[in-house]
């Protein structure tokens, strides 16, 4: 992950900042006394929408949690399943990272059916001369309706429950 940084403008000059950060540190650079507790963000460097308002601790919590959870490819798609609407906001979508189900070389939902089918075995018992009339577009079409699921663009189709 790239580094999340803010902007604070002061007295016409705009200071960035690397997630995470404490108070202390921007009072320091900004040469605010301690009761200065407030700031607004001008301009920020995230792969998620950072509000102008929004708070120093919920934003270090978000960084240490891309952290914490880098090593999982749904990490990636997080920002767009909250601007989808899958999620309400980038912590929300943490607490839910682990119902996240990523379906790698799956471009389509049709492609996610015949992944499940192959990985459960379901079709294993029937005989090829029947197989071939079973509709995977269909069986897709009833997940589709079932779930949610948000198609990457880049071969992987995140499966959300």
């Amino acid at each position: 992950m790239d580094e999340i940084r803010i902007c604070i403008k002061y007295k016409q000059i705009a200071y960035w900042f690397t997630l995470p950060t404490c108070l202390e540190d921007i009072q320091a650079v900004l040469d605010w006394d301690e009761t200065q507790e407030t700031f607004l963000i001008a301009d920020y460097e995230a792969p998620f929408k950072i509000y102008e308002s929004d708070s120093l601790d919920m934003l270090n919590h978000i960084v240490e949690l891309y952290e914490e959870y880098a090593h999982l490819d749904a990490t990636n798609y997080l920002a767009n399943l909250v601007n989808e609407g899958f999620f309400v906001n980038m912590e929300n979508a943490f607490e839910e990272i682990d119902n996240i189900i990523v379906h790698a070389d799956c471009n389509s939902i049709t492609d996610v059916a015949n992944a499940v089918l192959e990985e459960t075995g379901l079709l294993t018992d029937i005989p090829e001369s029947v197989k071939r009339y079973f509709n995977y577009e269909a069986y897709a079409s009833d997940m589709a309706m079932e779930g949610l699921f948000y198609i990457t663009g880049d071969n992987m189709v995140l499966q959300i429950y």
